[in-house]
């Protein structure tokens, strides 16, 4: 069986039938082990399949790829999530940064583009293992001094396990440690004190040795829950804020991009200088190094497939109309050759395909 186990999540069974049939698994080295029609089925079977990566849509009922993605990683801090989303949805999608993720798809994705990430999220999840297995320790060895527990070294353990993104492990170590505390007959007002020492030592050293400064974090209860409410939000605060801050610049070059289709003028040496003000040669070759592909390739992407969009939704639009929508304005010609070179068909022969299939 293979290592790397992936779930598809998709309230389109189209859309969930196409990346599983599209995909081949066995030479990819990766086992499709199941599909979701919303995030409540997705959550279900994250628990019971237990996979590496869930490739998920954005938009979903019942509960949604944001909620998913939140609701998961608490599961398991381990997986990969890889997002889908339809235009008009990015905003949506740069909310998930917020929890992790890094990899989205621009539907309709096609098997190059998904093969592309799935590759990525391999790498991904081996650099989790191996992380994983160089920190881990065993937790019987862990044991806070008789002599202020401030002085232990639990709180270098927690601090490791939130830089380490081992959410579990920093669960586990604060459950433990309380439980023991209790058990040694700690009193409950002093655990609550020693605690918020703690937090404020990892967010001390969260900014002194890492550079990330977090949101406040005060222990206003006496049970474990309340304590580990706390270090969940260092977790959270710390990893959001230390999301590759190259990663984010794709991610903008990629939403100014889609917010722009519109325009013929768009290239990456058009937003360098009126958006991002970088040399557009670095940000090539930033893009390159990202995605896999150059930025004018994902330009004509993006285009292609609002114009794909715009053929389907509205029927009687005129091929030169779909033109300026993409961005083509002035060569609707050009468009056309364009559009049958990435697509195999001219626009009208597209749609008419489409429509006698269906």
């Amino acid at each position: 069986m293979s290592s790397y186990r992936v779930l598809i999540v998709d309230d389109e069974r189209m859309a969930r039938e196409g990346i599983a049939e599209a995909i081949d698994w066995i030479t990819l080295g990766m086992e499709l082990v199941g599909t979701a029609i919303n995030g409540q089925q997705a959550l279900e079977k994250i628990q019971e399949l237990q996979p590496d990566v869930v490739i998920t849509d954005i938009k979903m009922p019942i509960i949604d790829g944001l909620q998913l993605i939140e609701q998961g990683s608490k599961i398991s801090s381990q997986i990969i999530f890889i997002v889908l989303s339809g235009f008009g949805e990015f905003e949506l999608a740069t909310q998930a940064m917020r929890f992790g993720v890094r990899r989205y798809l621009l539907k309709p994705s096609d098997e190059h583009e998904i093969t592309e990430a799935l590759h990525w999220s391999k790498v991904e999840v081996d650099a989790i293992r191996s992380n994983f297995a160089k920190n881990r320790q065993p937790i019987a060895s862990i044991t806070p001094q008789s002599q202020g527990i401030i002085s232990s070294s639990i709180p270098s353990d927690l601090l490791q396990a939130i830089v380490d993104a081992d959410e579990a492990q920093l669960m586990k170590i604060s459950r433990l440690w309380i439980e023991q505390l209790l058990s040694e007959g700690v009193s409950l007002q002093a655990i609550q004190d020693n605690n918020n020492h703690v937090l404020s030592y990892i967010r001390n050293q969260l900014k002194s040795e890492y550079g990330i400064s977090t949101a406040p974090a005060v222990v206003e209860s006496q049970d474990i829950q309340a304590f580990q409410k706390e270090l969940g939000e260092l977790y959270t605060s710390y990893h959001y804020r230390k999301t590759d801050k190259k990663a984010m610049l794709v991610i903008k070059i990629k939403q100014l991009t889609i917010q722009h289709i519109q325009s013929r003028r768009l290239s990456l040496q058009w937003l360098a200088q009126h958006y991002l003000f970088l040399n557009s040669e670095y940000l090539g070759k930033l893009f390159r190094q990202d995605t896999g592909e150059k930025y004018t390739q994902f330009l004509t992407s993006v285009r292609m497939k609002k114009a794909k969009e715009l053929l389907l939704s509205h029927p009687t639009m005129k091929i030169y109309e779909v033109a300026e929508q993409c961005g083509f304005e002035q060569d609707p010609q050009y468009f056309s050759n364009v559009f049958k070179k990435f697509y195999g068909f001219t626009p009208n022969e597209y749609r008419k395909q489409h429509w006698e299939n269906n």
